[in-house]
């Protein structure tokens, strides 16, 4: 072998020496390297996650707070919750609406108040002279379902109590059939502790709503209300109480609160008579008169008349949906993907708390401070990847869900982008509880691409799906899914605090909520990248549908009507406020539960409701489908 052999040999020999000792190296650094950057991987994800826990936490206690004060539309609570999504919204780089704005506005009626132009009170005396009174200084009307147009005559009855347990009936001997009834609030011996009224405390006999119904039982016309002595002793604390004071429970009767110095002029000019023939010329000798005595000095004011006006209107509000706007990418750019919750709730309560008319702030935490923040989170966690998704999201939280889903019934009523091109709606309501890892996944069958969405997202986060076989449909997807468009109702279950003042921040599971909000990321990607368009499956509808009504059970022949929402069952078949519902079916409806009962066990079908307007009875048949 020549030298310049063995020296390229020897060479070779030392290159690979050196090949292999570099790739030792390169790999041992390569190694640490890479056991370093899963490491530093696995710590951004843990902060990234504690950082968005922190976001949702943060976000659902302020929603949450009372100084939100239960988020009721019209009020400065849900202002608040309004600007803190849009503040999300702006932050994230969301686009807004054509008019620079996050809101999509719409109108609301809640509650009425009075048409003052159309009210009125006359008194006429014995001496035939009419004295016309001042609205707002001598008396003013209670809010009631209609119009009032009465005159007639008037009759004293005491503080209009019939109290079987106690043998006093202020209407036993005295006929108020079609007349105008005259009585004092409250009840007598306020001052004795050993009344038969509960002593010093208030009885239930004192109640408005049981005076109202005591007089509409006896036939009267309507109602002139005093204050009682006891609360209103000089004429300062003689105050008219508010057009909205005593809410649905003098709805029954034409309900005028007047000062006692207005009574005490009719009565010098027309006292009442005791048994004895004495007079009795003002409020405070009647009263008197009846503690001493515990008897009724119930009698007509001889030539005594009254003519009532009254005209009320809808209180109209305007709310709004918070609306922002993630483009798409690609072939599907032009379809929408909508993910909403609602951020309204019940205020203070009255109807649909479940609290037992306990006026208290609702904060709404689980239902749905959760739902709201979920719909945030989302918009931040797809604003920031900075690649755009393959179809357009459309990040919405909608008001008024509490008063019959009208945020969501406006947005398909005027979409912001084609319902047609509309290919799903994913929804959350209340997604605090989240219990065992358990997430309800409801109208999960609306379209067959969903299921395998679902397990491919839940490969993940490896929740326990409970997919119901039928929808529900008590929540902003409905009207979604009446427009037959796919949707996805995300819910962590129903709860003792549902819809009471004890809904609030500390009783959630923020971090179960964020597993759900992490989960639905992950659906979210699966249905914008899908190539084709989800089908809507039809036949996998709804079984629970709205009749369209607010209902209150305080009537004596059945379930009175007193709101009909726009396009609902109950408009197109015709049913107005004021009708009282006596039976569906030929059953007896004797609450709101039987009425509900009876809506959700014949869905679909044609059934006969018997329905009392006024003093007419007439039957209707109403086709129970959406």
């Amino acid at each position: 072998m020549s030298f310049q052999a063995i020296h390229r040999r020897n060479q070779y020999f030392e290159e690979k020496i050196v090949n292999v000792f570099f790739r030792i190296v390169l790999c041992t650094v390569i190694s640490l390297s890479a056991g370093n950057l899963w490491a530093q991987t696995e710590s951004d994800t843990a902060t990234s996650r504690q950082a968005a826990l922190e976001r949702v936490t943060d976000g659902i206690k302020f929603l949450a707070s009372d100084e939100l004060a239960g988020r009721m539309p019209g009020t400065v609570g849900i202002e608040k919750a309004a600007q803190y999504i849009e503040k999300a919204y702006k932050e994230a780089g969301l686009k807004p609406l054509e008019d620079g704005t996050y809101r999509q506005e719409f109108i609301v009626r809640r509650g009425r108040d009075l048409d003052r132009e159309q009210v009125s009170l006359t008194l006429m005396g014995p001496d035939s002279k009419a004295t016309g009174l001042v609205l707002d200084e001598d008396f003013i009307p209670q809010i009631g379902r209609g119009s009032v147009d009465e005159d007639a005559e008037l009759v004293f009855v005491g503080y209009g109590i019939v109290a079987e347990d106690h043998n006093y009936d202020e209407y036993k001997n005295v006929d108020v059939k079609d007349k105008i009834v005259v009585m004092i609030r409250r009840e007598p011996q306020q001052n004795d502790a050993d009344s038969v009224f509960d002593g010093t405390e208030v009885s239930s006999h004192a109640y408005i709503a049981a005076k109202v119904r005591s007089a509409r039982d006896a036939g009267a016309a309507g109602i002139i209300m005093v204050n009682d002595n006891v609360t209103a002793d000089t004429p300062e604390k003689d105050t008219l109480s508010a057009p909205d004071e005593f809410g649905a429970s003098v709805a029954r009767l034409p309900f005028f609160h007047v000062k006692r110095s207005v009574i005490d002029g009719l009565l010098k000019k027309s006292p009442l008579v005791k048994a004895d023939g004495s007079k009795l010329s003002s409020l405070k000798a009647v009263e008197d008169s009846i503690d001493e005595s515990l008897e009724p000095l119930s009698q007509p004011i001889k030539g005594s008349s009254a003519k009532l006006k009254a005209a009320f209107k809808d209180k109209e509000i305007k709310t709004s949906n918070i609306v922002g706007i993630i483009e798409g990418e690609g072939p599907n750019a032009d379809e929408t993907i909508v993910i909403g919750g609602h951020y309204d709730h019940l205020g203070m309560g009255g109807f649909g708390s479940r609290s037992g008319g306990r006026i208290e702030i609702h904060n709404g935490a689980d239902d749905n401070a959760t739902g709201t923040e979920a719909v945030v989170e989302l918009a931040r966690m797809f604003a920031k990847r900075g690649k755009a998704p393959g179809r357009r999201l459309v990040f919405v939280c909608f008001s008024a869900e509490e008063m019959g889903l009208l945020g969501a019934q406006h947005y398909v009523k005027e979409p912001l982008f084609p319902l047609e091109n509309t290919v799903a709606m994913v929804n959350f309501d209340m997604i605090g509880w989240l219990r065992d890892d358990k997430l309800t996944v409801f109208n999960w069958n609306s379209c067959a691409e969903f299921d395998p969405i679902l397990t491919n997202a839940n490969q993940k986060m490896n929740l326990d799906l409970v997919k119901p076989p039928s929808g529900f449909a008590g929540s902003d997807h409905l009207p979604f899914f009446q427009k037959q468009i796919p949707v996805m109702f995300m819910h962590t279950g129903l709860t003792s605090t549902y819809h009471t003042p004890e809904d609030d921040f500390e009783t959630l599971d923020c971090d179960g909520a964020l597993k759900v909000i992490e989960f639905t990321e992950g659906v979210i990607d699966g249905i914008a990248e899908l190539e084709a368009k989800p089908q809507f499956v039809g036949q996998q509808t709804a079984r629970r549908i709205r009749l369209g009504v607010s209902l209150n059970s305080d009537h004596e022949k059945g379930v009175e009507i007193t709101r009909v929402s726009e396009d609902s069952i109950a408009a197109k078949a015709g049913l107005k406020e004021g009708d009282v519902i006596m039976a569906i079916d030929g059953k007896k409806t004797e609450d709101r539960r039987a009425v509900n009962g009876a809506v959700r066990s014949n869905t679909g079908k044609k059934v006969k409701f018997k329905i009392l307007r006024g003093t007419e009875e007439m039957t209707k048949e109403i086709e129970l489908k959406n």
